[in-house]
């Protein structure tokens, strides 16, 4: 009897170490921000989860830092973000916007979601006077 109780707490201390490892792992790939760059070359992206984790299930935000090629802020007349996985052949469960400019190229995108594990692409449109651009990048969460 006490062998199958331990055998049951080490297999169930197993599946938390299972389960919480890759999260932590993906939430440090991006912590310290992924850096992005334009298709055309006109702007360069960090994109850094809040509060620097990225959760399965929950909304939660992004900072996005947005500048020059040689590294100077820009503030966009147009910032959209959209995305999905190709791989299932559906979009973003949730329709991020950037809706607070936060000043010096830096911008906070709310309402993002990623309700499964797999490679998620996301697709940032920037508009900058004539200049449009945009940035994709994937991110692979093994939640």
């Amino acid at each position: 009897m006490l062998a199958s109780k331990g055998l049951g707490t080490v297999l169930r201390l197993w599946l938390v170490i299972a389960t919480v490892l890759p999260v932590l792992a993906v939430a440090a790939e991006c912590s310290d921000g992924c850096m992005v760059d334009s298709r055309d070359g006109h702007f360069r992206l960090t994109l850094t989860p809040v509060p620097g984790d990225v959760p399965l299930r929950v909304h939660h935000d992004w900072f996005v830092d947005v500048h020059t090629a040689d590294g100077q802020p820009v503030e966009l007349d147009g910032l959209t973000v959209s995305g999905g996985m190709p791989g299932h052949g559906h979009g973003l469960p949730s329709q991020p916007r950037a809706e607070q400019y936060l000043g010096n190229g830096r911008y906070r995108v709310s309402g993002f979601l990623f309700n499964m594990h797999g490679e998620w692409n996301l697709r940032f449109q920037l508009v900058k006077g004539s200049i449009q651009d945009i940035a994709e990048t994937t991110l692979a969460l093994d939640f």
